[in-house]
């Protein structure tokens, strides 16, 4: 089962940017099915203003398709895989905060 883990999630740092962009995901297409939110990445915004099934389908294939090229690369340099998924997780947040406290 560990090593399953680490397979699948080779640093802490790849778990926690995958937590966050679901997390993310959910927030959105729920605050946005609210009318609490409007979508402000352009290639998103076509997707979430048709459905947010629809949103939600594209960004967790996106989401599928970097955890599996970042598991892939993980074999081959782990310690890149980790410090590209720490920068990654932080201006994830940093971006995410930004939007939310100035509003836009």
């Amino acid at each position: 089962m560990k090593q399953a883990m680490s397979i699948a999630f080779p640093t802490r740092s790849m778990a926690a940017l995958l937590a966050i962009a679901i997390i993310d995901l959910i927030m959105t297409a729920v605050l946005h099915s609210k009318g609490m939110i409007v979508e402000l990445n352009p290639l998103m915004r076509g997707f979430i203003t048709q459905s947010e099934w629809l949103f939600a389908f594209v960004k967790g294939l996106t989401i599928g398709v970097a955890w599996g090229t970042m598991a892939w690369y993980a074999q081959q340099n782990k310690e890149f895989v980790g410090r590209a998924c720490t920068i990654g997780a932080l201006s994830y947040v940093t971006v995410w905060t930004t939007w939310f406290i100035t509003g836009r």
